[in-house]
């Protein structure tokens, strides 16, 4: 017997802000639908040499799916079939939040569980972003690239979050990585995954285990 796979299917949609441009996604249905179902939306890594279809997303995308979750992957501004031009993180959370109103739109979309998965650049907006929307539940950061915050963020991000890097993380090592995690207020957490890089090119299996594993656990919590 041949198990049935999630559907996924190609979705375009505003961003916010004037003028709105039309991005291009994924949608990743659950397989299972419940009453009400968690939504993750992913950010792909750095524009100029990544887009939606990175390969760590992909993989945890389909792993969300079948764990019963709505998840969604898009392209920034300027990549891929997406409108507009690259603006190097000034205006992509525009794009996230157009991201997160679409989410939430799909039937049977949760609003009390929304996840915001972010790998490399996608992390960074993705921490830009997420502590001004109360509706961003939680956070996963991937490879952080701290150095594009040099002089911190805006605003902390006060909600669970998990730092996910790689044993050998070029960008961001963990001797850099945990005093920034310790600085951070509410729930956190880090995860280093073995013998990976910053990409975790080879490694996506295992980072997407420590990924799900949370997300689960979140998304079983009442009220967080």
């Amino acid at each position: 017997m041949t198990l049935s796979a999630p559907a996924e299917r190609a979705i375009s949609f505003y961003s916010k802000g004037q003028p709105a441009f039309i991005l291009e996604g994924v949608v990743h249905e659950p397989l299972q639908k419940m009453q009400l179902a968690p939504v993750v939306i992913l950010c792909h890594p750095q524009p100029a040499s990544s887009n939606m279809n990175d390969s760590l997303l992909v993989v945890l995308a389909r792993a969300l799916a079948l764990a019963g979750m709505y998840a969604v992957r898009f392209n920034f501004r300027g990549v891929g079939r997406s409108q507009g031009q690259q603006t190097d993180g000034r205006l992509e959370p525009l794009d996230l939040a157009g991201a997160i109103d679409m989410a939430l739109s799909l039937p049977g979309a949760n609003p009390a569980k929304l996840c915001v998965v972010g790998h490399g650049f996608g992390a960074y907006i993705g921490l830009l972003y997420a502590p001004f929307d109360q509706r961003v539940r939680t956070l996963v950061s991937v490879s952080l690239p701290l150095f594009r915050a040099t002089s911190g963020f805006p605003r902390p991000f006060e909600r669970p979050k998990l730092f996910v890097t790689g044993e050998f993380d070029e960008i961001c090592p963990l001797y850099k990585l945990e005093p920034f995690v310790e600085q951070q207020s509410g729930p956190k957490g880090i995860k280093v995954i073995t013998g990976a890089r910053h990409l975790m090119r080879g490694f996506e299996e295992p980072a997407v285990l420590a990924i799900l594993n949370y997300i689960n656990k979140w998304a079983s919590m009442p009220g967080v």
